[in-house]
């Protein structure tokens, strides 16, 4: 599947989007208290293992059946500055997923600000770390939405 275009902005379908809320951290800002632009690849993640959370997984559980996702890839577009001490939303959504990779995307919100949105592409690998088939219980928990 060719890349998604840089200038378009995914769409987040309600049933396969989830939400976690963080507080910036002191740690994750500069001497401005402004959150240092590696730190959201962390918060991508922290949404992306609470997206899995949310529907019953444990990354852990895959990764003794011998699944790893590693991410591959990974685009960031920021819009404005998050801050010391700030409320956080991170929108997570699956948005494609093929036979050996899947794509989230992320919004990093304040209320109603974006603040920050990208993907990751992750590659399902098996132990030895070579490309493998996503096997049909991770790709059932793909398809799924939060349980109510």
């Amino acid at each position: 599947m060719p890349p998604r275009p840089r200038d378009e902005t995914p769409t987040f379908v309600a049933l396969l989007t989830s939400h976690l809320e963080l507080r910036v951290r002191f740690c994750e800002t500069d001497l401005m208290g402004i959150v240092h632009h590696a730190n959201y690849l962390t918060y991508f993640e922290a949404g992306r293992v609470d997206w899995l959370r949310r529907r019953g997984v444990s990354y852990d559980a895959w990764t003794r059946e011998g699944v790893h996702l590693p991410v591959v890839e990974t685009h960031l577009r920021y819009r404005k500055s998050a801050k010391f001490d700030d409320v956080l939303t991170i929108r997570t959504a699956r948005l494609d997923l093929t036979r050996v990779t899947v794509r989230f995307g992320y919004r990093v919100m304040r209320g109603e600000e974006l603040l920050c949105e990208g993907d990751t592409l992750l590659a399902c690998v098996g132990a030895e770390l070579g490309p493998k088939r996503i096997p049909s219980f991770v790709t059932d928990v793909l398809h799924s939405g939060e349980p109510t």
